[in-house]
């Protein structure tokens, strides 16, 4: 692994890891938190149909894509309906199982963009723009999942060693990728990219939106901050194109 792709990828750790701890430093109310997750929601629909589903079309893998895209959002549907549910319809359950598929679903994606630094470590350009591209979204959706994980009531031990996985999955899909990418082409990754899309685009229209707007207070502010978050992923999609 060359040395830029070793800074890169420890920046992302250090930058996605400590923005997400700053959610510990003081007590959150479940209102100020469900502005960063509505602000998250916007981020995560960006994510979606900006970043991943254009790379997954833009592949030969094109027309298996919606199936892939669906299975993903079915699955997601199935975890957290049938396996993550108890039946005891308590608030801070449904937080918990937000928070876990909302936690596999961007480590999913953010391995894939461990993969996808590594093939843009060739170009020494495109590498740079690659890597502003990924820092510019993690940040914010590591503020989204700790904000998650704090409406969950999940303990700061738990926070942190979540908020550490999460932060290591770009970087640990960048170390492991090379001997992937060796034996495998971009059909694969589009097949995984679309899956990911779906699993996504269930948290942010099935439980994320939902669960931001279950009340009336600052329902203009957080639709504000919604479309901010989706804005700010439609001006990065160009530098996305890899």
């Amino acid at each position: 692994m060359g040395s830029t792709l070793l800074i890169y990828c420890s920046i992302i750790f250090a930058a996605t890891f400590g923005v997400g701890l700053l959610t510990l430093v003081r007590k959150w109310e479940d209102e100020p938190l469900h502005l960063f997750v509505s602000f998250g929601a916007g981020i995560f629909m960006g994510v979606v149909f900006f970043h991943m589903l254009p790379e997954a079309f833009n592949t030969q893998a094109a027309g298996a894509i919606p199936v892939m895209l669906l299975a993903g959002f079915l699955l997601v549907f199935f975890v957290e309906k049938f396996l993550l549910t108890t039946g005891d319809g308590g608030v801070v359950h449904e937080h918990k199982a937000i928070a876990v598929t909302a936690l596999i679903g961007l480590t999913v994606h953010s391995i894939i963009e461990g993969f996808g630094l590594t093939i843009a470590s060739s170009d020494s350009h495109f590498i740079d723009l690659f890597f502003y591209s990924i820092l510019s979204h993690k940040i914010p959706a590591a503020i989204s999942l700790a904000s998650l994980f704090l409406l969950a009531r999940l303990t700061k031990k738990q926070v942190v060693l979540l908020l550490l996985v999460f932060s290591l999955a770009t970087p640990l899909g960048a170390l492991f990728s090379f001997p992937f990418f060796a034996q495998s082409g971009p059909v694969y990754i589009a097949y995984l990219t679309a899956l990911t899309a779906g699993s996504l685009l269930y948290i942010a229209t099935g439980e994320l939106l939902p669960e931001v707007f279950h009340t009336r207070s600052q329902r203009w502010l957080k639709l504000g901050l919604f479309l901010a978050g989706l804005l700010l992923i439609t001006v990065l999609a160009p530098s996305h194109s890899h």
